[in-house]
């Protein structure tokens, strides 16, 4: 299909890819659910309910595509910590207070939808908005131990708490509970780690669950260390929010108020953050709603609240599942609700045999992957004003709680920028600036953090349609909203020129992440759009959405180039080619599908130039793709395009296996001739089925004979070839991949004479 699949009735043309990845999604979101209750402190039941109650609501408000909503375990920690705030202590006299708050939150939520307030998330930094995930991860792998080793004690209120019992958790280790917890925890690293596709066919979080369930039956584990669940849903399943005791208790109104801004505050930033991110791996490259989800999130908190659920936000793990299962639109949510009712009709004694520490493992990873050491790397790669922020908020967040850490983030930024923006005291000693005179600078710095950035604009028309001049001084998180306010009133369809000028001090890390994501947005809406004006700025570490300052010497200052650069360089030389050392992030000018997926996508060491009468671009690239979001893959690309259109070259994409599969979303399969003698595992996709296609894929078995088990696609007439196998090319490996012009060209023949050697397929997401 070649038009987008949309929400709604029009949806529903796409029900067999929806169902079957409903039922997948249902499978990985049961055993999430029940362990974000028991993190939560809340009855098991209770998250299966809220993921139910989400999957039945969100599709008919809508605001995303491909985006599963339900409980989160990013939440978990937030309603822990209201539950024992609001009950005393006492999880059970908590859990329907807690129940009022997530209703008055649901409501505030749709209250700021129609405010627009989706919007003011600009706000927040982007490494605050990293640090409180991974905060949020430590808190549920210290809140996750215990029932791991068999310590059933009542759960500590508090970071600290959780810490300091750990000495009597590993004093009081029940054998068989630990040895349940230990095998499933080191499954799921391992099946989430392995690249045997095989091992995955069933989701790892379910296998654990089905394994504990296994352990438990065989060792005869006690009751007390299983899943409880309610005889009857209806009966006692079933939690009412205590409306009327919120009422009775005027001193409960502040600490409720409390919780109702801190699971705002929370829910708005996750569920905007989650949403931004499934849209950069949804194949379709559609772009979510933020004020709808937030309105559909609110009315689906309110009801979730009056069922006695948890709160609801996307999430970015089921999401994920969705999407390589094939999902195409919201209805896929509906369906894993239907699935998931289902399956507490039928399965309610099996799902009370799970144990706790199963459970608990699958929480453990699942706050692993928010916090591990590779969050942490590629922070400090951003670059060490943004590691200092982090580590700041990670240690606030831990040492108060969610509220108190994010507000604490937020501060040390405007203090990281403040300081970045003060005048050396050197400059008052040596008499270059009086005291008042540095003052005076700082200050005037300082406030044009929270200035309207926009400085003038400028409108005319070139090539026949309307184009702006927006010129900009400083950039940062917090003075983004009037910018992006302009942005939004101009045409969609003019031009767009952004000029930073001499005046601006800083552009900060969240202004670089908004700049380029409007490079990308005008890109994929084929509007001009130019960024100038950055050579002025000295950037802080070598990744390009390093934050920047405006320094024309240290610009100037030629930095020396690493041994990759120079190997690319003598290259360069040698074809004659233009040479960019510098990391720039890439943008995709040719709508290539393998360009299309994973995040902060980057290329360096960039070759541009002609070669053999066609336009070559080759480049060391590099990005991050799901599930693994901090971990950076790096191929060499070589991208060629003739100087005239060649014909009898459309668009396809040769793959070894089924690689980037579900990614081809307005592909087809093709079937090759053995005729043609494909080398083994090759598989051939296209928007189309003429006979040009399979021609044009003969003319290029002859290349994917000699170097078997590379990627290549034809896109606009350009192509792309890399080797999946393969990090970064050495300069022969370059050269081999240059080959493909030689093939590309019309009438050139297809070697007989070519040995074909099979090659394994390489599995999709090997990059």
């Amino acid at each position: 299909m070649d038009e987008k699949p949309s929400n709604g009735v029009k949806g529903l043309r796409h029900w067999r890819y929806d169902l079957s990845a409903g039922l997948q999604v249902a499978l990985v979101s049961l055993p999430l659910s029940l362990g974000i209750a028991i993190a939560s402190g809340a009855p098991p039941v209770t998250g299966v309910i809220s993921a139910i109650i989400a999957g039945l609501i969100f599709p008919f408000l809508g605001g995303a595509y491909v985006t599963i909503s339900g409980p989160a375990a990013g939440l978990a920690p937030a309603l822990l910590s209201g539950m024992l705030l609001l009950g005393g202590g006492d999880l059970a006299a908590g859990y329907p207070l807690l129940l009022v708050a997530i209703c008055l939150t649901g409501l505030l939520q749709i209250l700021l939808a129609f405010m627009n307030a989706g919007r003011f998330a600009i706000f927040l930094p982007v490494t605050v908005v990293e640090a409180m995930l991974a905060a949020i991860g430590i808190m549920i792998i210290l809140k996750q131990i215990p029932p791991l080793f068999g310590d059933l004690s009542p759960v500590a209120p508090t970071t600290v708490d959780s810490i300091l019992k750990l000495p009597h958790t590993l004093l009081n280790i029940e054998p068989t509970v630990f040895l349940i917890g230990a095998v499933c925890l080191f499954l799921m690293f391992y099946l989430n780690a392995t690249r045997r596709q095989w091992m995955k066919r069933i989701p790892p979080p379910l296998f654990v669950a089905l394994l504990g369930l296994v352990l438990a039956t065989v060792f005869g584990l006690e009751t007390v260390y299983l899943i409880t669940m309610p005889e009857s849903l209806l009966q006692g399943g079933i939690t009412v929010p205590a409306f009327g005791e919120v009422m009775n208790r005027p001193e409960l109104w502040i600490n409720l108020l409390i919780v109702v801004i801190t699971l705002t505050l929370i829910d708005g930033i996750e569920s905007l953050a989650t949403i931004a991110a499934v849209d950069k791996i949804d194949p379709y490259q559609r772009k979510s709603n933020p004020n709808i989800t937030l309105r559909a999130m609110g009315v689906s908190n309110m009801l979730s609240s009056l069922a006695g659920g948890l709160t609801i936000i996307p999430g970015g793990v089921k999401s994920r599942v969705n999407i390589d299962a094939g999902g195409r639109t919201l209805w896929a949510n509906f369906y894993n609700a239907i699935f998931l009712i289902l399956f507490l009709l039928v399965a309610t004694d099996l799902i009370a045999m799970i144990p706790l520490a199963a459970i608990a493992a699958i929480l453990i990873y699942v706050g692993w992957r928010l916090c591990e050491y590779k969050v942490f790397r590629k922070t400090y790669a951003i670059g060490r004003d943004q590691m200092v922020i982090f580590l700041i908020t990670v240690g606030a967040i831990l040492a108060t709680d969610l509220l108190w850490g994010i507000l604490i983030g937020m501060a040390a930024e405007v203090l990281m920028l403040a300081y970045l923006l003060t005048p050396s005291f050197r400059v008052v000693l040596t008499g270059r600036l009086s005291f008042s005179q540095s003052l005076e600078l700082l200050a005037r710095n300082f406030m044009g953090l929270f200035r309207n950035p926009i400085i003038k604009v400028h409108g005319d028309t070139r090539d026949g349609r309307p184009h702006y001049d927006v010129s900009v001084g400083s950039l940062v998180c917090f003075n983004l909203l009037p910018f992006d306010k302009l942005l939004q009133q101009l045409p969609e369809d003019a031009g767009l020129s952004i000029i930073v000028t001499e005046s601006g001090r800083i552009i900060d890390h969240t202004a670089m992440e908004y700049l380029h994501q409007l490079q990308e947005e005008s890109l994929r809406a084929q509007r001009p759009f130019e960024l100038l004006g950055m050579e002025k700025y000295y950037q802080f570490t070598q990744h390009s959405l390093s934050a920047r300052m405006h320094d024309a010497a240290l610009v100037k200052r030629e930095a020396r180039l690493s041994a990759r650069a120079e190997e690319m360089h003598q290259f360069a030389r040698l074809h004659g080619l233009q040479f960019d050392p510098a990391t720039l992030a890439e943008l995709n000018a040719h709508d290539f599908v393998y360009l299309r997926r994973g995040d902060h996508k980057q290329e360096r060491n960039v070759m541009t130039g002609h070669y053999r009468d066609w336009m070559l671009r080759a480049f060391d690239y590099s990005h991050t793709a799901a599930p693994d979001y901090y971990a950076e893959h790096q191929h060499t690309l070589v991208i060629v395009k003739p100087a005239e259109p060649v014909s009898g070259l459309p668009d396809m994409v040769l793959a070894p296996g089924h690689y980037l599969k579900s990614y081809l979303v307005n592909y087809q399969e093709l079937e090759l001739p053995e005729s043609l003698g494909f080398p083994e595992g090759y598989r051939l996709y296209a928007p189309s089925t003429h006979d040009g296609v399979i021609a044009a894929a003969g003319r290029l078995r002859g290349f994917l004979a000699r170097h078997p088990g590379v990627y290549l696609e034809v896109r606009k007439n350009a192509v792309l070839t890399f080797r999946p196998d393969r990090e970064l090319e050495m300069p022969e490996g370059i050269e081999e991949l240059l080959e493909i012009i030689e093939y590309c060209l019309e009438g050139s023949p297809s070697p007989a004479d070519d040995n074909v050697s099979g090659a394994d397929p390489a599995e999709e997401g090997a990059s």
